[in-house]
C-alpha cells in the first residue's frame, strides 16, 4: 500500500474522531494540497511533495498534525 493512501486512511479516522463532515473536510484539505483526495487510490504511486503537501495542508484543516 502506498504512503498516500495511508496518509488518506489516517486523515479518515481524524476526520471520524472529531466528527467532522468528512465531504467539506476532505475538500478543504485537497484544495490546500493542491488535488483533489478521490484520486488517492491503494495503487497510487508513492510521491514525496504530494504527501509532503498532503501533511501540511491536514495539519492546517484539522488542527494537529496526523501521522503521515
Amino acid at each position: 500500500m502506498g504512503s498516500l493512501y495511508t496518509a488518506l486512511q489516517e486523515i479518515d479516522r481524524a476526520i471520524e474522531e472529531r466528527g467532522l463532515d468528512p465531504f467539506t473536510t476532505k475538500g478543504t484539505i485537497g484544495m490546500k494540497a493542491g488535488f483533489f483526495l478521490v484520486t488517492i487510490k491503494p495503487d497510487t504511486p508513492d510521491d514525496p511533495a504530494r504527501l509532503e503537501a498532503l501533511r501540511k495542508a491536514a495539519t492546517e484543516v484539522l488542527g494537529y498534525s496526523v501521522r503521515i
